[in-house]
């Protein structure tokens, strides 16, 4: 846990990988936490693919931990067990086939107690996508949170929001050195600052 700095920028182009786990985009129907309206990115606002879950399968590992992860995951309504992937392969086709889910997307992720995939379709919903320019992990001084500490801002757009975020990296860990610090603004100048665009640039702070 602790701060993670991004700047991120509304665009037009599509992501090229755009999965339920790898969601480059902000729908019109989502938008929140932002100091400006949605109107703010108006030039990318566009109807956008979307992923849509269809259905969630996972593949524990161990047998005997099936049920704890059922629990763990008690949104998840199908769980299978097979010793290989091989067998892991034929009993994903085959609940496909049986659900008539023929035809849609697939996406498998892989925990070190479970496999998991999504069979998913996209659909266009309003809202835009976005690219990560920089990202910064931690590194600011206390002067940061003058500015952004707030319980329902986290997204800030303004040059002067980069410019002051700018001034605030400094010394963090008691490692670091004067280079440290020296390579840790540079980045951050030519990341952020430097690659600032009105009306597609925004500061995203997670915690």
């Amino acid at each position: 846990m602790g701060l993670d700095i991004t700047h991120r920028k509304s665009t037009l182009k599509k992501p090229e990988k755009l999965t339920p786990s790898h969601t480059n985009y902000i729908l019109e129907s989502e938008f929140e936490g932002f100091d400006v309206g949605l109107d703010y990115f108006h030039n990318c606002i566009q109807n956008i693919d979307t992923p849509e879950i269809l259905e969630t399968i996972i593949f524990p590992k161990k047998e005997n931990e099936i049920e704890e992860i059922k629990k763990f995951l008690s949104h998840v309504n199908h769980f299978l067990f097979e010793k290989d992937k091989e067998n892991i392969e034929k009993s994903l086709q085959n609940f496909i086939s049986k659900n008539q889910l023929s035809g849609n997307l697939l996406h498998s992720w892989e925990t070190s107690e479970w496999t998991g995939f999504y069979i998913f379709r996209t659909k266009k919903q309003t809202g835009f996508y976005f690219e990560e320019i920089g990202e910064q992990r931690k590194g600011m001084n206390n002067l940061f949170w003058t500015r952004f500490s707030s319980d329902d801002i986290h997204n800030f757009t303004k040059k002067e929001d980069f410019e002051h975020a700018f001034k605030c990296v400094d010394f963090y860990w008691d490692s670091d050195t004067q280079d440290d610090v020296e390579q840790r603004i540079k980045m951050f100048k030519e990341n952020f600052v430097d690659k600032y665009e009105p009306n597609k640039s925004w500061l995203s702070l997670s915690y």
